[in-house]
């Protein structure tokens, strides 16, 4: 579920918090870490939910809207969220609702908000088109329920900001999480053999992962600063991102603690990192001093690596 290019992502967020905050404590940051990280999951079940939210407010409409005055007619959908078939699962999965209940996820008090949402929906001709079908290919309602999850967590502001209000964690990861949801649609397509995705690869691995890298590059942080100071001497420190600063710190930290991660890898994650959440100038600067800090260290014998094709 999740990369570790996103784990990267939140030890540099929890880093940066780090770096900010006072008194420094580091068993703070890596508590908050994790639990930020496990809230996640959380946002993936809350996103899950949205949509069933969203069938029930469509049924509503098509149950409780009256005839035409003008033609007497009641307005009726030949194909709904709810022919779905991924919505039919979620709505009997027996796992994913025991885990609704057991964290106490609901939409109930923002009911408003999936009213809007629902008001938003039957208004887009896409969603026209889709009711009007009376049938779809396992495709087409992958590729609808794709719609609407852009729809709403990346065109409109309105059911992010939602989230956003229900958990101060999730304001980076929504993005992410509708990834996640889509990545679930599509593992079923057309057999209905649908699953909740688990947080983790290897939630051990990773969650160790997080914390070597968190723990040592706060250990290390006056060694990293010193060999990025003397690569930076003609740069005004105060010009520098401090993104680039933890960046380039969790880079060495890496290159040099993380034995089993070749170090390309870690240069050209940090590397493409900083393009979403530094300057653009970031790339080239990065890339500049952490190859030439390579080379040194690799030169002094500092960066030992382990493993098959790792040995250089």
């Amino acid at each position: 579920m999740l990369s570790r290019r996103h784990l990267r992502i939140r030890v540099m967020q929890a880093l940066y918090a780090f770096y900010q905050s006072e008194p420094k404590d580091i068993r703070r940051t890596e508590q908050e870490l994790l639990n930020g990280t496990d809230k996640i999951y959380e946002l993936y079940l809350t996103q899950l939910q949205f949509l069933l939210e969203l069938a029930h407010q469509e049924e509503m409409y098509y149950k409780d809207t009256p005839a035409s005055m003008v033609t007497g007619i009641r307005k009726t959908a030949a194909y709904t969220l709810k022919s779905l078939a991924f919505i039919q699962w979620l709505e009997n999965d027996k796992t994913f609702n025991d885990l609704i209940k057991k964290k106490k996820i609901t939409w109930q008090q923002d009911n408003d908000s999936v009213k809007k949402a629902f008001h938003h929906l039957k208004n887009q001709e896409a969603y026209k088109t889709f009711v009007q079908s009376e049938s779809h290919t396992a495709d087409e309602e992958v590729t609808a329920l794709k719609w609407i999850m852009k729809e709403f967590f990346s065109k409109t502001e309105f059911i992010p900001h939602v989230l956003e209000e229900k958990n101060i964690y999730w304001a980076e990861s929504i993005e992410l999480v509708e990834g996640i949801v889509i990545k679930t649609c599509e593992n079923g397509k057309g057999t209905n053999n649908y699953h909740l995705l688990p947080l983790y690869k290897d939630a051990e691995d990773d969650v160790l992962f997080m914390q070597d890298l968190v723990q040592k590059t706060i250990r290390d942080d006056s060694y990293f600063h010193q060999l990025i100071a003397d690569k930076t001497k003609n740069w005004d420190a105060e010009r520098i991102a401090m993104v680039d600063i933890i960046l380039m710190k969790m880079a060495l930290c890496e290159i040099m603690n993380l034995s089993t991660i070749p170090v390309k890898v870690s240069i050209n994650e940090y590397i493409d990192i900083s393009k979403d959440y530094s300057t653009p100038n970031s790339k080239s600067f990065i890339n500049g001093v952490i190859d030439k800090l390579v080379i040194e260290l690799k030169k002094e014998g500092k960066i030992q690596k382990i493993g098959r094709g790792l040995k250089e």
